[in-house]
């Protein structure tokens, strides 16, 4: 080879190396099961993808959701992935999409989920420094009980419920019920179920076999059939630190694994045995959902929840059901 063919064959190797150089990058990421849990696992299928848009991305697993997000503003992470409730301290907008009553059917779930993934809709998901680039639904979120008596509305009275890392939604939700609030955070909630200090806890039915919750509700115990709504697990992200469109492409990744994620939220509905579902009565379901938006009013009165958010969430519950109640006054 002449000296000209190799000057041009190192030329050559050293665009094409600088071409394919990876951007890396971390998420501190939130998985109760850790390493091998479902949300890693629903992660694994990002690498690739994320490769074709220039980036590396380690997905650093936490069990302790409020030990990553301390990590993320620390900068150990260039991105972090906790609930909702945590995700709400950094993008209001996003942290209020798991509104009570907000989303609680698959089709709004869908709309929601696309309007978001439409460029135009990026700027509400940004807020200061962050980004909410992922919001990532782990299924509706339904009361389990441990005592099947625990079916209505009033009922609620007097119980203890269960209140997430301070969560204002399920502290108002108790405070309104007349209900005896119990603080307790993802890693201890499960074993008070179990041990039968909390009597009303919020979870979907991915976390009926994750947390063994099938010993709170033992014989005595069961699960509301009624759809509250929509838990969200968000992705957030120091916008500065990623390339600009890195969040579109992030919530038009989501939205084309929703099938995968509804196969995996049904799949987990179907494995609770049928002696635990409860049937809510149509008069049960109407106090549910007045009582679900009198929380959502009294939290954006507050200044708790987002109101472009909440407005949002009713303009695609109506867009679904416009005869319904609720459609004849905006949130």
């Amino acid at each position: 080879m002449t000296p000209q063919k190799i000057f041009f064959a190192v030329l050559a190797l050293v665009f094409s190396t600088a071409s394919f150089a990876l951007e890396k990058k971390s998420i501190c990421t939130w998985d109760p099961v850790g390493k091998n849990g479902p949300v890693m696992t629903f992660y694994s299928d990002l690498k690739p993808k994320a490769i074709a848009w220039g980036l590396d991305i380690e997905f650093i697993a936490y069990t302790d959701e409020k030990v990553a997000a301390n990590d993320f503003k620390a900068g150990v992470c260039d991105g972090v992935l906790v609930t909702a409730i945590l995700g709400r301290q950094f993008v209001p907008f996003a942290g209020t999409l798991d509104a009570i009553g907000g989303i609680t059917t698959d089709e709004g779930l869908g709309k929601i989920l696309a309007t978001l993934a439409n460029p135009k809709a990026g700027k509400l998901m940004v807020n200061g420094p962050y980004e909410a680039v992922a919001s990532f639904p782990v299924g509706t979120l339904f009361a389990f009980v441990n005592d099947k008596s625990i079916d209505t509305v009033a009922e609620f009275s007097g119980k203890k419920i269960s209140v997430l890392n301070e969560d204002p939604q399920t502290h108002k939700l108790s405070d309104m019920a007349g209900a005896s609030p119990v603080g307790t955070s993802l890693a201890t909630f499960s074993g008070q179920f179990n041990n039968g200090n909390i009597d009303i806890l919020f979870m979907p039915a991915l976390a009926y076999n994750t947390f063994e919750l099938y010993h709170g509700l033992g014989e005595k115990g069961g699960i509301l059939d009624y759809r509250l709504f929509y838990g969200m697990l968000q992705t957030i992200t120091k916008k500065d630190l990623w390339p600009e469109d890195f969040g579109n492409k992030m919530r038009k990744y989501v939205v084309s694994r929703l099938a995968y994620i509804n196969k995996m939220v049904k799949d987990a509905e179907n494995e609770i045995p049928a002696k635990y579902w409860i049937k809510t009565t149509d008069k049960t379901k109407a106090e549910l959902k007045k009582f679900s938006r009198d929380i959502r009013l009294a939290l954006k009165e507050e200044g708790k929840m987002d109101p472009k958010a909440l407005k949002l969430l009713w303009k695609i519950r109506c867009a679904g059901d416009p005869s319904a109640s609720e459609c004849a006054t905006p949130e």
